[in-house]
């Protein structure tokens, strides 16, 4: 071999020993890894307009009213005041069926049921006592606005107002008048008086939150303030008449009904929520080192 072939083949191998140490120097270069699953929130709730029907119980505390009535003597007439009326606690029913305006705005018109027991008292003087009892039924009617302030999670607060008119109905009073000194104020009896009944102007305030059950199911939790206006109460007892007493005897102011109530509401056109697809998944394997 010549000397310039030696010199050729030397250098030769060199380069190649020199090659992966070259290679060990280098940086390592990455792969970029492929980008994750991007997920799409669904649309949230969009609360849409649509009727709806109700259905609530309630519970009224008892609550006091005043009231008169009026007494005959000697062909005249004149009043006396109770000092205390009485109406005790009982359960309501209530149905209904209302429209959604939008997610702020409702309306919705309620029949309601309640009966309670009554009870007057007053001295007519030092000696001679009156209590009356009776019972109420009525009917309700009522024309209520709601506006729903803001939903967090699944409740939803509100305030709400309402009009309407209250049929009431006494049942037959029950006057009991006790004497303790016959001889000023003879003895005591009782006597049985007609109830009335009349169709009385009613406003209510109420306030409470609703829970979503289903999309379209509601569960409503609230309280609710009604004032019944005034009316007459019954009229007079036998012996009264037979005087020539017409007309109705007893009146009551009104009344402030305190209630706390429960109940179901059905939206029929409720919230649609947009439908979600699980995005299909792309695993990450790590980095890989690739050598140039």
């Amino acid at each position: 071999m010549t000397s310039s072939k030696r010199i050729l083949a030397a250098a030769a191998f060199g380069l190649i020993s020199a090659s992966p140490a070259l290679a060990a120097d280098l940086d390592p270069v990455y792969a970029q890894p492929e980008p994750g699953p991007v997920v799409i929130e669904p649309a949230p709730a969009e609360v849409t307009s649509g009727w709806y029907l109700r259905g609530d119980i309630g519970h009224s505390f008892d609550s006091e009213t005043e009231g008169h009535y009026r007494v005959l003597d000697s062909g005249s007439y004149f009043e006396r005041d109770y000092d205390s009326i009485e109406l005790r606690g009982n359960t309501d029913f209530s149905i209904g069926a209302g429209y959604r305006f939008n997610r702020y705005l409702r309306a919705d018109a309620t029949l309601a049921y309640w009966n309670r027991d009554v009870f007057g008292s007053t001295a007519f003087s030092d000696v001679l006592f009156f209590d009356d009892t009776s019972k109420i039924s009525a009917w309700e009617l009522m024309a209520n606005a709601y506006v729903d302030i803001a939903t967090w999670g699944k409740i939803t607060p509100y305030i709400g107002g309402g009009l309407g008119f209250t049929r009431v109905k006494y049942g037959t009073l029950k006057n009991r008048a006790f004497c303790y000194e016959p001889s000023i104020c003879g003895n005591s009896y009782e006597a049985d008086h007609g109830g009335l009944s009349s169709t009385r102007f009613t406003w209510a305030l109420m306030a409470g939150a609703t829970v979503d059950i289903t999309a379209n199911t509601k569960l409503d939790i609230g309280y609710r303030y009604s004032h019944i206006k005034g009316g007459k109460a019954f009229g007079w007892d036998a012996f009264d008449q037979a005087a020539g007493a017409t007309g109705p005897q007893g009146y009551d102011d009104g009344f402030d009904l305190h209630q706390v109530r429960v109940g179901l509401r059905y939206e029929f056109g409720g919230p649609q929520s947009a439908v979600y697809q699980e995005p299909m998944p792309v695993y990450d394997q790590g980095p890989a080192p690739v050598y140039k």
